[in-house]
């Protein structure tokens, strides 16, 4: 076992940073509930105000209270803030907002800036239990009833609009103008809404500061017990698709390099990596406060590499801040990942193939090694600040005596918490199979607000829309006529080394009413002033003249999803139904097909725009692969490479438990319409493996019991069909 040399003087060093960054300044307003003769008084500030009636509750621990409000009734704070952030209202500040809900699946508000209480609440919690407004998006995780968060609301007008939960990033906005929406005048009101999207609320805690709260401020805050609690987000994330700065942090801080390095291609087209030789490493400042002892002892990896060449010698990490002593995992000569301490695995690692690892750390209990969501070594706990505890710096790639073989990586990412089973189940897979996250996704399932987003910003629409039936049973589409269409403000940066978005992916789920006549599917002159940029012709072929057409056409009444993939300098092509339509040489950078900031859909200049139905749109800001489109299939495929489509309409079918299960799991479901129910288990690649019928249901809250027949261990999808809709939940079964 090898020797760490760990002065105390350093650590004290590091955590005297650590506190001084996350200092906390003074509060302007705090308001407890501990006094339930006076609910309305302040540990800091003036005494808040209340607008009908509130009462006395049980708060998130023994001995503390809270006040419950009503739909209806609200409070009526009185902050004390001058005008700052060069307005003339107050643009920067942080609310602190302690609550839990008596019921989820309905809206509740938390804060309302109009004194009048004339308007809409400045922000929600959905009937999906998402937090957010429509003009910023909702946050991709929903709360839950009777759990107690500790909500920071961090705003600087003209920057940013933040929402932590127990100090994780939950919401990310960009910044209003400055004395516009979000901005304070002398009053704020609390859990106030004009027009009833106001639910039930229990609040343990207010409190308001006159100056926008950081990521390590929020997380010093903690949780509604005032201590600080875990994330289980990344703390730290490195991708290396920047040729040009490689050592740059998507999340954290930059890393440092020790030799050299070089911008490779990575896993999948778009991806870019880094190759480190022997005798070059990196290093990661992991800002991670210690845990289980005076060190970092619990903690999570994510390397993803490849080694070009098998049979030698790689190191992954280094916990050893000078590389003095042996890496804390290696591949040996037999390509077995391991060290002496934890012996090494059974299966071996091969030359030129991309591997994700996550290496899960809890010092006293466990060290486990998973490769491609499969556990490779499940090793043996060392002891607390023993062999694996961190100080506040980590070396990857870096071994004392050579043994640190060529290696290639495309994404590196830390937590500060050892993900369970689920959580490696989630990213675990192989970065050569994963898709990029969507920049934009848009499903018109709600018919009273066809532009919303499920990511992104809502869209435009010019003229009108109708709604009509979408593709499947329960699903929802929206009709645009000639001389209507959509404009999408898609959020993506230029690339493609111009000044505009020159590399990106676009899919539109369609079907046109009618054959033998013009359709425009999507125009990148936002004033459309010029032609469309992809047709169908009279012949029902695909293309433009730029790019010719397709040999193959569609069919009037029938369903496609079309995914069109551009890299101008390279190519552009056109799917449909996973398979290529259409392959065309790229235009120049900046040319034809590049983007600016807003894209049209279904818009043309001259009327060569028939009607068409769309029940899904998404844009990615890479060209996604021949494979990546092969496994987005059709409009009926369940997209199980991409786990924010699977939690997308759930309001009807519940979470199962136990999950993971290895014998049976049951799955709670409502029915809010008389009608049929069925159920059908997917695998991983979205194949059916079995179908349920359970008939006629009337209206109310029901279970499925769940047996293992016909599964093995892995990962699966159950989805239920109604009338209504089609929801989709994400098992784990072990044997």
């Amino acid at each position: 076992m090898k020797i760490k040399a760990l002065l105390s003087s350093l650590l004290l060093a590091m955590l005297v940073n650590l506190a001084a960054i996350a200092q906390v300044p003074e509060r302007k307003g705090w308001w407890k509930f501990d006094d339930s003769a006076n609910l309305l008084k302040a540990e800091i500030g003036a005494p808040l105000e209340v607008i009908g009636t509130q009462q006395s509750v049980e708060g998130p621990v023994a001995g503390n209270k809270a006040t419950q409000i009503d739909p209806g009734n609200f409070l009526i704070m009185t902050h004390g803030i001058s005008a700052n952030g060069g307005g003339t209202k107050v643009n920067e500040y942080t609310v602190l907002i302690d609550f839990k809900v008596p019921e989820a699946g309905i809206w509740h508000s938390f804060f309302q800036t109009d004194p009048a209480n004339s308007g809409d609440a400045d922000l929600f919690t959905s009937t999906t239990n998402s937090v957010g407004i429509s003009e910023i998006g909702y946050s991709p995780k929903g709360i839950a009833d009777n759990t107690w968060y500790r909500m920071i609301i961090s705003v600087k007008n003209g920057e940013f609009f933040k929402v932590y939960l127990n100090g994780a990033l939950w919401l990310d906005g960009a910044g209003r103008l400055l004395d516009d929406r979000f901005s304070l005048s002398s009053s704020l009101l609390l859990f106030a809404d004009n027009d009833g999207e106001d639910g039930t609320i229990i609040c343990s805690e207010l409190a308001i500061w006159n100056v926008p709260l950081d990521a390590n401020q929020a997380l010093a805050l903690g949780g509604v017990t005032g201590e600080r609690v875990p994330v289980r987000d990344k703390l730290g994330w490195w991708k290396f698709d920047d040729p040009t700065n490689l050592l740059k942090a998507e999340i954290g801080k930059p890393l440092k390099l020790t030799g050299t390095q070089q911008s490779v291609d990575g896993p999948v087209d778009g991806n870019l990596a880094t190759k480190l030789d022997v005798g070059s490493y990196l290093k990661m400042t992991t800002d991670i406060l210690p845990n289980g002892g005076n060190l970092t002892n619990e903690y999570t990896l994510q390397i993803d590499f490849s080694i070009p060449q098998a049979d030698t010698w790689h190191a992954f990490f280094q916990t050893d801040a000078k590389n003095e002593s042996d890496a804390d995992l290696f591949t040996n000569t037999n390509n077995e990942i391991g060290t002496l301490a934890t012996t090494y695995s059974s299966l071996t690692a091969s030359a030129n193939t991309w591997y994700r690892m996550l290496i899960v750390v809890k010092n006293g209990e466990y060290f486990k090694v998973y490769l491609n969501g499969e556990l490779w070594l499940d090793g043996v706990g060392q002891p607390v600040d023993g062999r694996f505890a961190l100080a506040n710096e980590l070396l990857l790639f870096a071994d004392d005596d050579g043994e640190d073989g060529s290696i290639l990586c495309s994404e590196i990412c830390i937590w500060e918490v050892a993900l369970n089973d689920d959580e490696i189940a989630d990213i675990g897979a192989s970065p050569a199979s994963l898709f990029p996250e969507r920049m934009g996704w848009w499903k018109f399932e709600d018919l009273a607000s066809p532009q919303k987003a499920t990511i992104g910003l809502p869209l435009i629409i010019s003229g009108n829309v109708a709604p009509v039936p979408g593709p499947s049973v329960g699903n929802k589409a929206i009709q645009v006529d000639l001389g209507n269409y959509l404009k999408m403000n898609h959020g993506i940066y230029s690339n493609g080394n111009g000044m505009m978005v020159n590399e990106y992916s676009l899919q539109i789920d369609f079907s046109v009413p009618e054959a033998g006549i013009w359709h425009a599917f999507f125009q990148t002159d936002a004033a459309n002033g010029g032609d469309a940029d992809l047709f169908t012709n009279k012949t029902n072929s695909i293309g433009t003249a730029t790019t010719t057409y397709s040999a193959k056409g569609i069919s009037a009444n029938k369903w496609y999803r079309m995914v069109i993939t551009v890299k101008n300098g390279s190519y552009f092509r056109v799917y449909l139904d996973g398979e290529p339509w259409l392959e065309a040489a790229g235009q120049p950078i900046d040319g034809r097909f590049a983007l600016a900031n807003d894209l049209l859909i279904f818009a043309d200049d001259d009327g060569d725009d028939g009607t068409i139905y769309c029940s899904e749109l998404s844009i990615w800001e890479v060209p996604l692969s021949a494979e990546q489109v092969a496994q987005l299939g059709n409009v009926n495929t369940i997209p199980t490479s991409i786990p924010d489509m699977l939690e997308s309409q759930n309001l009807d079918l519940g979470q199962n438990y136990p999950n993971p299960f290895s014998d049976h799991t049951t799955f709670p479901y409502q029915i809010t319409e008389s009608g049929k129910v069925s159920f059908r288990v997917l695998d991983i690649t979205g194949k059916e493996i079995r179908t349920i019928n359970e008939g006629t249901k009337s209206p109310g809250k029901y279970s499925l019991r769940l047996g293992a027949e016909r599964l093995t261990s892995g990962i699966y999808y159950l989805q239920m069909i109604t009338n209504k809709q089609t929801s989709t939940r994400k098992m784990v079964f072990i044997q």
